[in-house]
């Protein structure tokens, strides 16, 4: 090996890494990005040049359909006014006197008020002139010199058609006040028998074309509309600077009456955008090349690596992959460092919500069995205020039965640790409470309408007694007629719905609105209270219990609860 290659081997190895990449990645980054930028303009300028010929010969073309049409409803118009026959009678006769004249004339305008065109077109129609050897009727607009219809030329070409339509090309006229540019149509009138009667001449604004023109999405192109010799008769006045050596003339599309229409765009307005794009497209590419090296020379491989990993990481986590399942790996100490910290985080959040999801499934339990111990020396201090009752008023031996049903009750809502029974256990056991109700308030009657299907539904224990002990005390025992209480169960949307109403007095709109509100407060209304909170703490906040009345017709109590089968 020469001294020259271990001179330059020498120096390679001494250069720093970022040189190196500047070096190596630079004519391997800008070069194809040169090379394809050239071409990609190449092949838009050919592109953009070619479907900008076809769009804008298409939209001549399309252009010059609409002006045949807006030109051919005017030579029907003209052909409309000169076949009437009212019109050929009126041009035909003689007008001895002047009044004689302005009488034809009005029923002249009369008639062509009725066979006008559409608003769109009638517009541009700026006079009508019916001339015969004796008289000129007009309609529309007068011009200081009658619109020049006098001319023998004018007249010679219109006889020269022997009805049919010409058109002259557009002039300009005046009336006095203004000056107009406009066409004119013109015809030569005869009767059925072609005896000529006189010519019409129709006065067509330029603007009927013109605001064509201005219909198009062309910008900055010269459009322009010629005769036969190609001579210009009306543009749309956009004019193409001098300094413009290069023209791009489209294809031009010819008109039924001859003339020409035609378009001119400079290349530098087609190549305009061309340029720019490619120009900021190279800029951009410059850029996205400086920093793209920098930014690979600053963030080596064992940095960038690890972090995409770190954040994989992350986002797993997030989504709840376990923190035994999160990768760990090596690279930058600082990166490293980082992830095992996130992984002792996500440890530690993992035994966090553990530790409250337990701590919550401990305090529903022991919210349950408070509202439970609750109940039961409220529900103690009724029964034993009945029994009361019954020894004072009557001294029998069916104080026995009493006494049994309530021993039935308070095993029943002492004994085993379910929280949930069969709804046809549970109406069961309120069958001792009525016994035990039935002493105190004697003329009520407890009506079930329980399907077979719904009889093991899961629902919890001692959920219909408040409810039932609500309607005795303040629903039927202020009653004047017999009561009735009647439960009855249904499956709604996947949801057992328990439904207790009773015939007693009712209450008004604002008592039950009053008890509505009062339901997440355990001071009043301590049953339907205990009811509502026992079931939304067991099922949710969309559980619960509802309630509607009417005054002096009773009440009727809603439980929803979601739909179970108890496991017995």
């Amino acid at each position: 090996m020469s001294n020259q290659a271990r001179r330059l081997r020498y120096r390679w190895r001494n250069i720093r890494l970022p040189y190196k990449l500047l070096l190596v990645y630079m004519p391997l980054i800008l070069l194809p990005a040169l090379i394809g930028m050239y071409y990609l303009t190449n092949s838009y300028t050919s592109t953009s040049k070619v479907q900008t010929t076809e769009y804008t010969t298409d939209l001549l073309n399309l252009m010059g359909q609409k002006i045949d049409e807006r030109l051919i409803s005017y030579e029907k118009f003209s052909r409309h006014i000169m076949t009437d026959p009212e019109i050929l009678e009126l041009v035909s006769s003689e007008a001895a006197t002047t009044y004689e004249k302005f009488q034809i004339q009005n029923k002249i305008n009369e008639k062509i008020n009725t066979i006008w065109l559409g608003a769109d077109q009638n517009v541009y129609i700026r006079s009508i002139l019916i001339e015969t050897p004796e008289n000129i009727y007009s309609y529309g607009k007068s011009a200081t010199n009658n619109y020049k219809i006098n001319e023998p030329d004018y007249m010679n070409q219109i006889a020269s058609m022997k009805g049919g339509a010409i058109w002259f090309e557009p002039e300009s006229f005046s009336d006095g006040f203004q000056e107009i540019k406009g066409f004119r149509l013109g015809r030569s009138i005869r009767n059925s028998k072609l005896k000529e009667l006189g010519t019409l001449t129709v006065i067509i604004d330029a603007r009927a074309i013109t605001d064509l023109f201005e219909q198009t999405s062309l910008k900055n192109v010269s459009l322009k509309l010629l005769d036969e010799q190609e001579q210009l008769l009306l543009d749309n006045a956009v004019t193409i600077s001098s300094e413009e050596q290069q023209l791009l003339t489209f294809s031009q599309e010819r008109i039924h009456t001859g003339w020409l229409l035609s378009a001119e765009m400079p290349l530098g307005q087609l190549y305009e955008p061309i340029y720019r794009t490619a120009k900021i497209a190279g800029i951009i590419i410059m850029v996205c090349i400086v920093l793209g090296l920098v930014v690979t020379q600053l963030l080596a491989m064992d940095l960038v690596i690890p972090i995409r990993k770190l954040m994989r990481n992350m986002k797993q986590g997030i989504r709840g992959v376990r923190p035994e399942r999160l990768n760990r790996f090596g690279g930058a100490i600082e990166i490293v460092e980082m992830n095992d910290t996130f992984i002792s985080v996500m440890y530690e959040i993992e035994h966090l919500i553990s530790e409250i999801g337990k701590q919550e499934h401990k305090k529903k339990e022991a919210e349950i069995r408070v509202l439970q111990n609750q109940l039961s020396p409220h529900f103690l201090y009724n029964t034993l205020n009945s029994i009361r009752w019954m020894a004072i008023i009557q001294n029998q031996e069916n104080i026995k039965e009493m006494v049994d049903s309530l021993n039935r009750l308070l095993t029943y809502g002492l004994r085993g640790k379910d929280y949930t029974v069969t709804l046809n256990t549970d109406i069961e056991m309120l069958d001792n409470y009525v016994k035990i109700q039935r002493v105190r308030y004697q003329h009520f009657d407890l009506k079930k309408n329980i399907p077979a299907s719904l009889e093991n539904a899961a629902i919890p224990k001692f959920l219909l007694q408040p409810v039932i002990e609500n309607a005795l005390i303040h629903g039927l025992s202020q009653a004047d007629r017999p009561g009735e209480i009647t439960i009855s169960a249904s499956v709604v949307d996947a949801n057992l719905l328990l439904v207790v109403t009773d015939n007693g007095i009712g209450m008004d709109a604002d008592k039950v609105n009053d008890i509505r509100s009062s339901l997440n407060n355990s001071e009043q209304h301590f049953g339907f209270h205990s009811v509502n909170e026992r079931v939304q703490l067991h099922y949710g906040l969309s559980y619960g219990l509802e309630l509607t009345s009417q005054l002096g017709e009773g009440t009727c109590v809603t439980i929803k609860i979601p739909l179970q089968i108890h496991d017995s």
